[in-house]
């Protein structure tokens, strides 16, 4: 399996809202770029308090530069949970740091795409977490130079009305300092070019040598 490390890692916690619906739909939020160590990276908040009470988020982004990979499949995500509270986390597309990889911005709080599921939806854990990315994911990997995936509570990507009834938190941690990365069956490669009308795909051998080890026939690429 070949693997790859996260390039950019932080999370942005929302701010203190009196409805669940404001909180999810802030604009803003307080960023932890570079984040290190571990982190409560996944979260809802409800505290009835007074007036209604006060609601909040936490939501994590990742980014990865992919711009070495060009082919490959069953990609998986890969990450070490930390405390954690009996809930469930699922992947989807963000556009933080300007989606190339830049620093975590306050205003990068709603920079989510919630109709773009890259992972399933992961029971998270006090060790290493895979989270099995989609088709959709695995796409954008293999032709962008650019990979970015935030982790959100399933409460937050269903946009559930009353996750908690009484005050508490629904929460996943994150050892941002221990193992983030990718991790993937890597394409074949060699000769890729038909030989003889016949297609590179239904070639093991050329003259005894297998296709991997091959670079060039008769001096051509």
């Amino acid at each position: 399996m070949a693997t790859l490390d996260v390039n950019r890692k932080g999370f942005i916690t929302g701010p203190s809202e009196s409805t669940q619906s404001a909180a999810r739909d802030a604009s803003s939020g307080t960023a932890t770029d570079s984040a290190t160590g571990t982190q409560t990276a996944v979260q809802y908040y409800f505290n009835t308090g007074r007036g209604g009470g006060t609601h909040r988020y936490i939501r994590t982004f990742l980014h990865f530069d992919t711009s070495g990979i060009s082919g490959g499949s069953s990609f998986v995500l890969q990450v070490t949970g930390a405390a954690y509270d009996d809930s469930t986390v699922v992947g989807v597309k963000h556009t933080a740091g300007e989606a190339t990889g830049g620093e975590l911005a306050n205003g990068d709080f709603d920079a989510i795409d919630f109709s773009t599921v890259y992972t399933d939806t992961t029971s998270w854990a006090q060790s290493q977490v895979s989270m099995t990315l989609s088709a959709a994911a695995a796409n954008d990997i293999i032709n962008n130079d650019h990979f970015n995936v935030a982790l959100v509570g399933v409460e937050d990507l269903n946009d559930t009305a009353e996750p908690l009834e009484e005050s508490g938190n629904i929460s996943r941690g994150i050892n941002f300092s221990a193992q983030l990365r990718l991790s993937y069956t890597a394409a074949a490669s060699g000769y890729g070019h038909k030989v003889l009308a016949v297609a590179a795909g239904n070639i093991g051998e050329v003259n005894t040598v297998a296709t991997a080890n091959i670079g060039k026939i008769n001096t051509v690429d």
